[in-house]
């Protein structure tokens, strides 16, 4: 097992690691999860094809994640408020594994270089939207604000999670957009939202499985991460009860806008 870890130099190991760690407070509900993301893709070694070698190496590692963070949240689901988007979440998560997740036989091809730059944007625009949603949230009036999507929303916003999670593990503001309007509470907010993104992590499994996404070499680091996930998922448990967001929203998202933009610039750069 150590043989593959050869092929790393220790200072990529390290931020490997802390990649894992962060996106394992997030499933610990403390959100720093869309650092994670940016950061492997900018120190992975093989640059021609991080984007997709990424993407297919931490989907087992946030599904264990998501089984960690359930053992904390368990009395903390809302299943019922899950129900509607599963539909559309299905759809998505077909559509994209047609399109994009196959190396060969793709409907459509698209390059590691553009999917660097749509995981960079992705990450900025989550950014904007969170200002967004802070602005409008603080004017409106909570019945106005937190409405409760309806049938098509609920459609839409479950594709809308199904592919952006399939394309880069980024399906966050979808399912923020969907559940902030329920007006579940924070522990039950964040133990809803851990559960919802453990079933469609693990229905990803079985079209990265089949189209070879899964590849021996990034199981077999994403083991050696492991123990990363219990450490990381205890402490965003913990965050999310002590801390308040707002205190450190602006150093998370600046950091996140800063790293987004560094992956846009190579993808234009080449």
């Amino acid at each position: 097992m150590l043989g593959y870890l050869a092929q790393y130099a220790w200072t990529e190991i390290a931020w490997i690691a802390t990649a894992v760690f962060l996106m394992g407070v997030s499933k610990g509900g403390f959100p720093l999860g869309g650092l994670a993301m940016p950061i492997l893709i900018l120190i992975w070694p093989e640059q021609a094809t991080a984007a997709r070698s990424v993407v297919a190496f931490m989907l087992p590692l946030m599904c264990a994640m998501d089984v960690v963070s359930l053992i904390f949240y368990r009395k903390e689901v809302s299943w019922e408020a899950i129900a509607p988007l599963v539909p559309g979440s299905l759809v998505g998560v077909a559509l994209v594994s047609m399109l994009f997740v196959s190396n060969t036989g793709a409907l459509i091809a698209i390059s590691d270089r553009v999917l660097k730059g749509l995981i960079g944007a992705i990450g900025i625009l989550f950014v904007a939207f969170q200002m967004a949603r802070r602005w409008v949230l603080g004017r409106l009036t909570e019945a106005e604000g937190m409405r409760r999507p309806g049938k098509v929303r609920s459609a839409v916003l479950g594709v809308a999670a199904g592919v952006l999670s399939t394309i880069s593990h980024s399906a966050g503001p979808a399912a923020v957009i969907y559940f902030v309007p329920l007006q579940l509470g924070k522990l039950r907010l964040a133990g809803t939202m851990v559960a919802f993104f453990w079933g469609l992590n693990l229905i990803k499994l079985a079209p990265f499985g089949m189209l070879g996404r899964l590849e021996v070499g990034n199981l077999m680091l994403a083991l050696w991460m492991a123990p990363v996930i219990p450490i990381g998922v205890g402490i965003g448990y913990w965050l999310v009860r002590i801390l308040k967001e707002k205190h450190y929203g602006g150093l998370i998202y600046g950091a996140l806008v800063v790293t987004s933009g560094m992956l846009v610039y190579r993808a234009l750069a080449g």
